[in-house]
C-alpha cells in the first residue's frame, strides 16, 4: 500500500497539466532584462522568491521574459541569476537579500512574491508601470508586495521613497488556473 501511495505522488506531476510545468518554468528561469537600452531600474528586496512578468498586467508564465529575479528560497532548482545584482540604484549600500534589474519603461510590469513559512504559502501580485528615467524599489514580506519610486536629492544626496500606484495583479483570462 506504502509503495502504491509513492507511485501515486511521483506521478503527480505527469497528470497535473502544462501550467505546472509553466509555473514550474517561472522558477527555474531568470527575469529576461528589456533587449534595449532603457534607464528605468528596479530593486526587489525579499528574504523569499519574486519574479517578474513584463508588459502585461496579469499572471501569465508563458510570456517573454519571465521569470525570477530575486530568489532566497533554499529550493535548489529556483535561479539565482540575479541575486545582489547592484546597477547602482540610489540607497542601496548595505542592504541584503537584494538584486537590481533594468526594466522596461511605459509598459506594465508584474512582479509576483511567493513565500512559505512552517504554516503557511502564499502568492501575491502587483502590477505598475515603471516611468522612463526612474529608479524603483520593490518590497516584500509576507502576503505583500510594495512598490516605491526611489528619488535621490541631487542638492543633499537624501534617498526618500515615495509609494507608486499598482494593482493586485491575477491569473490572466486567457490562461487555465491548473
Amino acid at each position: 500500500m506504502k509503495a502504491f501511495r509513492f507511485l501515486a505522488l511521483l506521478s503527480l506531476p505527469l497528470f497535473s497539466g502544462c501550467s505546472t510545468l509553466d509555473s514550474l518554468k517561472s522558477f527555474t528561469t531568470a527575469y529576461q532584462e528589456p533587449q534595449t537600452p532603457t534607464t528605468s531600474r528596479l530593486r526587489v528586496i525579499t528574504d523569499q522568491v519574486v519574479r517578474l512578468i513584463p508588459n502585461t498586467r496579469c499572471i501569465n508564465w508563458d510570456l517573454p521574459g519571465a521569470g525570477a529575479v530575486n530568489s532566497r528560497s533554499s529550493a535548489p532548482l529556483n535561479d539565482k541569476t540575479h541575486n545582489d545584482k547592484r546597477l547602482g540604484i540610489p540607497g542601496g549600500e548595505g542592504l541584503k537579500n537584494s538584486a537590481e534589474v533594468y526594466v522596461q519603461p511605459n509598459t506594465p510590469l508584474t512582479v509576483v512574491y511567493s513565500g512559505t513559512t512552517r504554516r503557511h504559502q502564499c502568492f501575491y501580485s502587483v502590477s505598475f508601470v515603471p516611468e522612463a528615467g526612474t529608479d524603483y524599489e520593490a518590497t516584500s514580506e509576507m502576503c505583500t508586495v510594495a512598490i516605491y519610486k526611489v528619488v535621490k536629492n541631487g542638492a543633499t544626496g537624501e534617498v526618500s521613497r515615495e509609494p507608486v500606484k499598482n494593482d493586485q495583479a491575477k491569473v490572466c483570462p486567457s490562461v487555465s488556473p491548473l
